[in-house]
């Protein structure tokens, strides 16, 4: 077993926004290796890496990291739009995937998944069609 981690890429002619969830409260999610108190932007072009810590006996499951994926910080209550996510293993295919979306608003990115392993997957966000 190993800790989950997403490789998140900023091809949008704008920032995307990386947040906690708060529906998640007992998880501390990492942005770049550290736990992540408040929302991180990523510039045109910027990555980061996403991921949580594991216990040793975690096993594989469907439901393991939540995260917004935004165009702005002001998701909650503004005009941001965002992706509310849920990132675990497939339960098709046991590869890290996103097991659950709710979209807030209309946001001005979307993302592609790719190069998915049983602990890492690629996200990449570029300028949303509508």
């Amino acid at each position: 077993m190993t800790d989950p981690v997403v490789h998140v890429t900023n091809h949008a002619s704008h920032k995307v926004c990386i947040a906690h969830d708060p529906n998640w409260d007992d998880q501390v999610l990492l942005v770049d290796g550290r736990a992540a108190k408040r929302t991180r932007c990523l510039a045109p072009g910027a990555q980061a890496d996403v991921g949580i810590r594991l216990g040793a006996d975690t096993e594989p499951e469907e439901y393991l990291i939540g995260v917004i994926f935004a165009d702005g910080k002001d998701f909650d209550y503004g005009k941001a739009g965002a992706y509310q996510t849920t990132i675990g293993h497939h339960p098709d295919t046991g590869l890290l995937a996103v097991t659950d979306e709710h979209t807030i608003r209309a946001p001005s990115v979307q993302y592609s998944t790719g190069n998915q392993t049983q602990w890492s997957m690629d996200m990449t966000f570029v300028d949303s069609d509508s």
